[in-house]
């Protein structure tokens, strides 16, 4: 049986195609190399069981070799849902001590001595402490606090609401989209299948839509409403004349408790109604036939209009004529600002995928959600964040295929019908929306061919006549280089690669930092004494920090400032000695400083593209992080 961290070392070797050495892994999971040597020495007898083979490189690390899929994705599968049925029964790591501990807390209705945890987890008293430290900072995050009272025990003491946040929140907190009942063990699953059938009937029955991820919260909080209220704990208030401002959101609360009512006997008070009318108003509830109008003179229509300001002032995106854009926007800032207003978090099981693949979305995101912060004084988290990012980058993209402009080719192939066929069907295939091929040609007709309306030839040959269009020549059979020189004529961003965003004496390496604070305050210090940034730029990026992390994995964080200030787009590179950590349990080793113009003019996304390119990439990054010439790190980006 496999230990959840050797199947996390499993997880790290299978997401790469390069050799990745113990210490690289060690520095992901916070462990000492000779851990994950142990480890790995422990997982070699079950590899073939596995359908794999984890090969060893002298000087490069471990690789792993898959030789049959099939079988490793049926045990790999199988190794993750034991991990997950574990956990909270497994106690090596701390989370998952936290968890049992925060469980047994905010469940149990009599007082607890806390000695008995250290004998059910097996750890010692001052790993007790530790654990304990670790509780009572998250319970502070909901104004709940530990009381112990001598001979009796310990107990969590607050509001019964923020007491089920809580629960909601690192009990129950997950990223799939459907439950997972062999993750949720406190769930009644008879009940919750009930509860959920009951929500789905009065879905249907009043016309409203509403997402799965939005249906699966709703069943899940209406059973912890009925494991509380059978324990003896209510809800004392919500909030006042909810029954009375959302007349929908009342009845279809009244006729779901009524149902719920019928089938557990149990009884909600008006306060436990509220509760459920306060979850109807945090999901996209709404009439399939009259969806809510636009209106600029109501709250949420005040904020979308803030943000299409501020997308457009410091983004330079333009969505003012984008009606869809506005509508989807509406609709989901209507019950996004009740969530933040009865404090309800709502997970996004996209985040990561999100900030990783539309990262300038994702950062004029961070922008947009200013409106409503400032607005409600609430800062929306990062999973909120993430939902307005993916409007935005279906506006983006329409934006960019509106004012895309097709270049019309010519193919120039001189090996006769069948190659030239080969080459017009794979240039096709390649660029379908962004080059017209008007027509393929042998070179000796190019002479009397009216070039006037072409933007680009494309040719087998060299071409030395000034045709006065741009020639590109290329292998018959369209090599890697081939697309990419075609790549960098159609987006010039792409074609300057990496160096227009270098400079060497804005790359500092083996910097000696112990936290992120003291990073960025190195790094935005350099760049005021070379005159790149001015007094308060610091500020601007500790402010970014603070509305959602800039770490996402593979000991790389993107710090940048909130507003885009600077003249001119350009990275600041800088590793260090020893990895730290940046956000909860994520190690960085590797920063970029990413500096963007204000009004950028240019193309972002080519930008993000090339630095997620290079930051995704475990080699590349290996080898910048163990560098010791800022020639050897430029030439690394600019290879990639």
């Amino acid at each position: 049986m496999l230990s959840n961290r050797q199947i996390e070392i499993l997880s790290l070797l299978k997401e790469t195609d390069v050799p990745i050495t113990a210490e690289w892994i060690a520095k992901e999971l916070n462990v000492s190399d000779r851990t994950v040597r142990s480890d790995i020495k422990f997982i070699q007898p079950e590899c073939h069981r596995l359908g794999i083979s984890i090969e060893s490189f002298r000087g490069k690390g471990y690789q792993i070799h898959i030789f049959d899929q099939e079988l490793f994705s049926k045990e790999f599968s199988q190794l993750i849902r034991e991990m997950n049925k574990e956990a909270g029964q497994n106690f090596s790591e701390q989370k998952d001590r936290v968890v049992f501990i925060l469980k047994r807390l905010l469940l149990e209705k009599e007082s607890i001595k806390l000695e008995g945890f250290e004998e059910e987890l097996y750890v010692s008293k001052s790993t007790m402490q530790n654990d304990l430290k670790v509780v009572k900072g998250i319970l502070q995050k909901y104004n709940l606090k530990l009381v112990n009272r001598p001979h009796y025990g310990t107990q969590v003491e607050g509001d019964e609401y923020m007491k089920r946040r809580c629960l909601s929140n690192y009990i129950f907190n997950r990223k799939e989209v459907l439950v997972d009942f062999e993750r949720l063990p406190l769930i009644d699953h008879v009940l919750y299948k009930k509860i959920k059938e009951t929500i789905i009937q009065k879905v249907n029955e009043y016309k409203i839509e509403i997402s799965d991820i939005a249906l699966e919260n709703l069943a899940i909080h209406i059973v912890i409403a009925c494991k509380r209220i059978e324990e003896g704990f209510i809800i004392e208030h919500v909030s006042e004349d909810l029954l009375d401002d959302h007349p929908f959101e009342k009845i279809v609360a009244i006729e779901i408790i009524k149902e719920i009512e019928k089938y557990t006997a149990l009884h909600f008070e008006r306060s436990e109604i509220d509760y459920i009318i306060v979850h109807l108003l945090g999901t996209k509830l709404l009439h399939k036939e009259s969806l809510t109008e636009f209106s600029e003179f109501d709250e949420v229509g005040h904020i979308v209009q803030c943000m299409l300001q501020r997308l457009k002032n410091e983004w330079n995106w333009d969505f003012e004529k984008d009606n869809e854009f506005i509508q989807a926007l509406t609709l989901h800032i209507r019950p996004a600002m009740n969530r933040l207003r009865y404090k309800m978090n709502i997970r996004n099981p996209l985040l990561n995928e999100i900030k990783v693949r539309y990262p300038s979305a994702f950062e004029g995101a961070v922008v947009a959600c200013k409106c409503m912060e400032e607005y409600l004084s609430i800062e929306p988290g990062e999973d909120e964040i993430a939902y307005i990012a993916l409007h935005i980058g279906v506006a983006l993209e329409r934006l960019k295929s509106n004012s895309k402009q097709i270049k019309r080719v010519i193919v120039v192939c001189a090996s006769g019908v069948g190659s030239a066929k080969l080459l017009y069907y794979r240039l096709k295939h390649l660029f379908p929306n962004e080059l017209e091929i008007v027509a393929s040609i042998n070179y000796y007709k190019l002479a009397e061919y009216n070039l006037s309306s072409i933007d680009l030839i494309i040719s087998t040959i060299p071409i030395k006549e000034e045709l006065g269009v741009p020639v590109q020549v290329v292998n018959t059979f369209l090599e890697e280089a081939d697309i990419q020189h075609i790549k960098g004529y159609l987006s010039p961003a792409h074609k300057k690669g990496c160096s227009i965003y270098l400079d060497s004496k804005r790359i500092f390496l083996q910097q000696d930092m112990k936290d992120k604070e003291s990073v960025i305050s190195f790094l935005c210090d350099e760049l005021t004494k070379q005159g790149y940034v001015t007094e308060g730029y610091e500020q601007l990026v500790l402010e970014r920090e603070e509305m959602a992390p800039t770490s996402f994995g593979n000991l790389v964080a993107i710090p940048h400032p909130v507003t885009p200030v600077t003249e001119k787009t350009f990275w600041t590179i800088c590793t260090l000695k020893q990895p730290i950590p940046w956000n909860e349990n994520q190690m960085v080793q590797f920063i970029c400083l990413l500096n963007i113009e204000s009004a950028p003019k240019g193309d972002l996304d080519s930008m993000y593209e090339k630095l997620i390119e290079v930051v995704e990439n475990k080699s590349i990054v290996q080898k910048i992080v163990k560098s010791q010439s800022v020639d050897e790190v430029i030439k690394l980006f600019q290879e990639s």
